[in-house]
């Protein structure tokens, strides 16, 4: 006989039940009881999710989690905001999150497992990004930013769902610095090159030695996975291409942009928004710090500074990286915009 499923009937609908994680080697799932707020606090849907109150759930294996996936009526389309890490898609990310109708989440676990690989792991694809499609009553659209590293995975993802997607990046000069500024971002972006570059051909590409032109490497990697995209027609109409430093210029013009591409609509009032929300003034990732423009870019111009060699070398690699393969397009991409 088989056992009832502990799920409710609205599981298939529903984004109070949300897929924390699962475990391909058990072949077993966690799935949590969320709230909106959950959703609009977490920065990372991780542990870190979890701190703020007692959170209910269940584990359960795999079969069950499936047999419990009916067909709804109807679902909000998934959209997607890739990034190239530690680029402002947590701030953009929350900007979106003042829009009525938008559920964003944020870095969830199940996408980064998939991206990771490994056996046993083909099998959550498809109920992974089925559960993505599930809002609350006003959802209109689920905005997903997964973690950089799922960016690996774009291709496959669009095919299976039907949504919009965005590149966020910033150019090379300030990725770098951002990078090397913090050891613990450098080491952990570095440790992911293998996964990163594993799609891409690197035939004709120079070899890269020290961490400047490794992270040059990274980079170039992401802006040439993106191109590829844009050269499948019917990919191509789905895709946005955003440099942050339009955001920084212009937050609510630029995401208003950004909405639109998504199919919504930012309200009469989204500048006064975005500036009551305090978001431009605090910490993306943690509101309880403040930050801003200013603060951002005394740490940039400091970073720049203690890592002027590794940073100079990054740029040469990238420039001659950028010629030997013939791809001129991205030149303009390798400075900030004047």
């Amino acid at each position: 006989m088989n056992r009832p499923s502990r799920l409710p009937p609205h599981f298939s609908a529903s984004a109070e039940f949300f897929l924390f994680a699962f475990d391909p080697a058990q072949d077993r799932a966690w799935v949590l009881h969320f709230d909106r707020e959950d959703y609009r606090r977490a920065s990372f849907l991780d542990q870190r999710a979890l701190h703020h109150r007692q959170i209910p759930g269940w584990e359960m294996p795999r079969a069950e989690l499936e047999a419990a996936l009916g067909r709804p009526a109807s679902a909000p389309p998934v959209h997607w905001l890739f990034h190239i890490g530690h680029c402002g898609s947590t701030l953009l990310s929350r900007i979106l999150d003042l829009a009525p109708g938008v559920l964003g989440l944020r870095e969830p676990l199940p996408l980064l497992a998939l991206a990771q690989s490994g056996e046993g792991v083909a099998g959550w694809f498809e109920p992974t990004l089925r559960l993505l499609a599930r809002g609350f009553d006003d959802t209109q659209a689920v905005v997903v930013k997964p973690t950089s590293l799922v960016t690996t995975l774009a291709g496959p993802v669009l095919d299976r769902l039907p949504g919009q997607a965005c590149l966020l990046w910033v150019d090379l000069q300030t990725w770098l610095a951002t990078m090397l500024r913090d050891a613990g971002l450098c080491e952990n972006a570095l440790a992911s090159e293998p996964l990163r570059l594993a799609a891409l051909a690197e035939a004709g590409w120079p070899p890269a030695a020290g961490n400047g032109e490794r992270l040059a490497r990274l980079w170039l990697g992401e802006q040439l996975r993106w191109r590829q995209l844009a050269r499948d027609p019917d990919k191509a109409r789905r895709l946005l291409d955003l440099d942050f430093a339009t955001v920084l210029d212009d937050p609510a013009a630029t995401s208003a942009r950004l909405l639109a591409h998504f199919g919504l609509q930012a309200p009469p009032d989204w500048a006064q928004r975005i500036t009551a929300s305090g978001l431009l003034t605090h910490y993306a990732k943690d509101g309880t710090q403040d930050f801003d423009a200013h603060t951002r870019r005394h740490e940039l111009d400091a970073a720049a500074a203690a890592h002027r060699d590794a940073i100079a070398g990054g740029m040469i690699w990238a420039e001659r990286a950028i010629t030997l393969l013939g791809a001129g397009e991205l030149t303009p991409r390798l400075r900030p915009r004047d």
